[in-house]
C-alpha cells in the first residue's frame, strides 16, 4: 500500500493520518507498537492544523521494549496501554476519561498510545502488543471477516465523523450524489470508512460506485479540495466548516443523526473500545472498568459546552480560529455523536455490515454473526 507520507514529503515516522489511513505496511507483531507510537509533539506537528494540544497533552507513549499487554502493577494502580488512531473527535472520550481521573478511580493507569491509523491499532491488538484499542467497527467487521477475532465492548461514538462536501469551485454544478458521476472525490485512503460510505451513497443514488473516482489524499484533503484539485471530498471538522465558509456545498453530513438516519436507516456504529475474546475471558474486570470510565467521559462531554470541553485540556490550546470552530462543532454534534450509555446497538452494527456488503468488501451472500463482533 502506498505510504501516505509520500504525498506530504514528511518522514514516515512523523506522518499522522486521519482515522483508518494505513500509512505503514502491516508489520507483524510487537514491532508495530514499539516502532510507531507518537510523541504528543509529533501528533500536533503533523496533524494538519487539527485543533487541540491539550487533549493530547496527557498522552504518554510506551517506550520501545515496554510491554503493553495485560498491564503491570504500579503501586495501587494497574498500568495498561490503550492504542488508537490520531483523530481529534475520536480521542475525546479517551482523553476525557484520563484527564478527569475516571481510569484512575477504577484502579488503572492508562497509557494512551497514538497510532498512525486504526489499522495499526488493530494490528497491535492482534499481535498481542496491546489488549485494548479504540477503532471503528468497520475494522472489527473486516478483521472478523478475515478470521481474526476482535470484539467491541463499548461504544464511544455512534456516527462516522465524515461529511461529503463539494469544492467551492464545483458547488454550482454538483447538487447531489448523482452529480458525482465522472468526478474525483477525495477520501483519506481507499477502503477506509469514508471511502466505504461514499460507495454506499452512490449505490443508494442508483449510481455505479466505480463511476466515481475515489482519490486517496491522506492529510492533504482540505487544501486539495479548496484548490479544486478534486470535485468533492469526505471531510471532518474543522475542515467542514472551513470549506462551507468558502462556498462548498454539503451533500451529506454523517455527523448529524438525522441525515445519517435518512441515508443509512439509523445510527452507524463507529468508534469503540475493542479487545480480543481471550482478554474478555481472562480479564473481564478491566473491560468493565475501562467501559465504565468511557461512559462517564461521554456523559461529561454531553453535560458540558464545547468551550468547556476544549478548556478541559491541562495545557494550552493551539492558538487561532480552529479552537472556536472546534468548540462550535462539539456543541452542534456531540448529542448525535457520543452515546451516553456506551452500549453497542445490534442494529447499528448491522448497518456497518450492510454497508461493507454494499461496497463489495464482503460477499453479499456471506452471513456475519453479529454476536461475534461485539458484546455489552
Amino acid at each position: 500500500m502506498t505510504d501516505c507520507c509520500e504525498t506530504t514529503n514528511k518522514p514516515a515516522e512523523f506522518c499522522v493520518c486521519d482515522e483508518g489511513i494505513d500509512c505503514l505496511d502491516d508489520s507483524p507483531a510487537a514491532s508495530v507498537l514499539q516502532r510507531h507510537p507518537f510523541t504528543r509533539r509529533d501528533v500536533l506537528k503533523y496533524m494538519g492544523g487539527f485543533v487541540l494540544t491539550g487533549f493530547l497533552a496527557s498522552c504518554g507513549v510506551t517506550a520501545p521494549g515496554t510491554s503493553g499487554g495485560s498491564g503491570e502493577q504500579q503501586g495501587e494502580l494497574t498500568r495498561l496501554d490503550l492504542a488508537f488512531c490520531s483523530q481529534v473527535l475520536c480521542v475525546l472520550p479517551f482523553e476525557v476519561a484520563k484527564q478527569q481521573g475516571y481510569f484512575r478511580e477504577e484502579g488503572y493507569d492508562v497509557n494512551l498510545v497514538y497510532m498512525k491509523g486504526g489499522t495499526q491499532a488493530i494490528t497491535a491488538l492482534l499481535s498481542n502488543s496491546v489488549d485494548f484499542v479504540g477503532t471503528p467497527m468497520d475494522l472489527v467487521v473486516r478483521s472478523v471477516d478475515e478470521g481474526k477475532p476482535v470484539r467491541m465492548v463499548a461504544s464511544t461514538s455512534r456516527l462516522p465523523f465524515f461529511a461529503l462536501v463539494t469544492a467551492p469551485s464545483t458547488a454550482g454544478d454538483i447538487k447531489s450524489v448523482s452529480d458525482l458521476v465522472g468526478k474525483r472525490v477525495g477520501v483519506g485512503n481507499l477502503g477506509t470508512t469514508d471511502d466505504l460510505l461514499l460507495k454506499r451513497l452512490a449505490s443508494q443514488s442508483d449510481v455505479d460506485p466505480d463511476s466515481i473516482e475515489s482519490v486517496a489524499l491522506g492529510p492533504n484533503i482540505l487544501d486539495t479540495l479548496l484548490r479544486g484539485d478534486v470535485d468533492a471530498a469526505m471531510v471532518q471538522e474543522p475542515a467542514l466548516t472551513r470549506v462551507s465558509k468558502e462556498g462548498g456545498r454539503v451533500l451529506v453530513n454523517f455527523m448529524d443523526l438525522e441525515q445519517t438516519t435518512e441515508h443509512l436507516g439509523g445510527a452507524y456504529q463507529f468508534m469503540g473500545l475493542n479487545t480480543r475474546p481471550d482478554v474478555i475471558e481472562k480479564n473481564p474486570d478491566a473491560i468493565r472498568a475501562l467501559s465504565r470510565s468511557l461512559v462517564r467521559a461521554n456523559k461529561w462531554i454531553l453535560e458540558h459546552s464545547g468551550e468547556e470541553i476544549v478548556k478541559a485540556a491541562p495545557e494550552e490550546l493551539v492558538s487561532g480560529s480552529n479552537v472556536q470552530v472546534f468548540a462550535q462543532a462539539l456543541d452542534k454534534y456531540k448529542e448525535s455523536l457520543y452515546p451516553a450509555d456506551g452500549r453497542v446497538q445490534e442494529e447499528n452494527v448491522a448497518r456497518v455490515v450492510e454497508a461493507q456488503k454494499g461496497a463489495g468488501l464482503i460477499e453479499e451472500a456471506k452471513e456475519i454473526d453479529l454476536g461475534s463482533l461485539f458484546t455489552n
